[in-house]
């Protein structure tokens, strides 16, 4: 039985959104939980560092089969043509911190900010043991010794305040986030000091996340194809032996890649992604049709792989809800005459919803 997969980060809500959302958006969104052949089922994530982010664990899982942490630095960087280097690499990410000293991304980064960041804080970063690596207008770190911390994606930072006990632990037994922490904090200090300025904002802050090293992975996973614009995933799948004509990005997207072979693939929708992060939902609803649209097209598509089970992994908060459907064609005599078991919105799509 092969199945296709549709990872859908920023689906799943918490108990407070349930007023704001409306009944005709619950009602389409019934439409995800059509078909099912089992209950919902729940999985609960307790990796503190990728709450709002575990997406990424389970496509770590599931493509590298690889225990946490899940490591993105080193793979985006060889997805865009950096070099594969077998010792730690590191996202370096400018950010403006405001008076309540919640993080924000300083963007439109001109060359000259950079070429100021660059000159001030080289040798503070050489001090705690990282060398700075510039790659176009992309910022890494390297490092010959291991951090010994877990760190929240910047992604699933932004709008809110650092902390030691929300967004960092421990990367292995008798590692010592504390010491990572005192590093960040060492380092941002310096870097206001400088007084440097973007054409957005003060350029006051910065946050280092999704350390590790690069290795290809064996056994390569039974993925014959995924779809994504996420660069980490797509260096995973690359890693674990898809070959790079069966990857394709998700915008857009209403078939696989037309070499992939049979088999089971993976579908990255991140449409509700930044929505439900900034937790706007009117634009979350707005945005829901267009995940519908493309689980129903890209699930009929997949049928032409060999996938005859749907698989949708709605993520939330630290937890995610899994949906199995059968992938019949909807047009056929069989499907209309199927049993046709439906599962109402309300049931899964909040976190304190029903599914076990």
């Amino acid at each position: 039985m092969q199945q296709v997969y549709f990872l859908i980060p920023g689906l799943i809500l918490s108990p407070q959104e349930k007023e704001l959302i409306g009944a005709p958006v619950l009602e389409a969104a019934g439409s995800l939980s059509t078909g099912l052949v089992q209950d919902a089922v729940r999985q609960d994530f307790s990796s503190r560092p990728f709450s709002r982010s575990v997406h990424l664990i389970w496509a770590w899982s599931v493509l590298c089969r690889r225990a946490l942490p899940a490591v993105t630095a080193p793979f985006v960087w060889s997805v865009n043509q950096g070099p594969q280097l077998a010792n730690e690499v590191w996202s370096l990410d400018l950010a403006h911190a405001d008076e309540n000293g919640r993080l924000y991304p300083v963007e439109n980064l001109t060359d000259e900010a950079i070429e100021a960041f660059s000159s001030v804080m080289t040798a503070p970063l050489q001090e705690r043991g990282f060398r700075l690596q510039r790659w176009d207008k992309t910022l890494y770190l390297t490092r010959k010794t291991p951090w010994g911390a877990d760190v929240r994606p910047f992604e699933a930072l932004v709008g809110r305040k650092p902390s030691l006990e929300d967004d960092f632990e421990a990367s292995r037994e008798n590692s010592d986030p504390q010491a990572a922490w005192n590093d960040l904090q060492a380092l941002t200090q310096t870097l206001q000091k400088a007084a440097l300025q973007s054409t957005d904002a003060a350029l006051n802050a910065l946050w280092i996340s999704g350390g590790g090293c690069y290795s290809n992975f064996y056994p390569p996973t039974r993925i014959r194809s995924v779809l994504t614009d996420i660069d980490a995933v797509t260096g995973w799948a690359l890693a674990a032996g898809i070959l790079n004509h069966r990857l394709g990005r998700i915008t857009g997207a209403e078939d696989w890649p037309s070499d992939a072979p049979n088999g089971e693939c993976i579908a990255v929708i991140d449409t509700l992604y930044s929505a439900w992060l900034a937790q706007d939902w009117a634009q979350w609803q707005q945005r829901l049709p267009s995940v519908l649209f493309q689980v129903d097209t890209l699930a009929q598509a997949a049928r032409k792989k060999g996938c005859d089970r749907t698989v949708i992994v709605g993520c939330g908060d630290s937890l995610t809800v899994t949906l199995v459907r059968k992938n019949n064609n909807p047009k056929s005599l069989l499907s209309r005459l199927a049993p046709n078991r439906r599962l109402a919105a309300q049931e899964w799509l909040f976190q304190d919803g029903g599914a076990q």
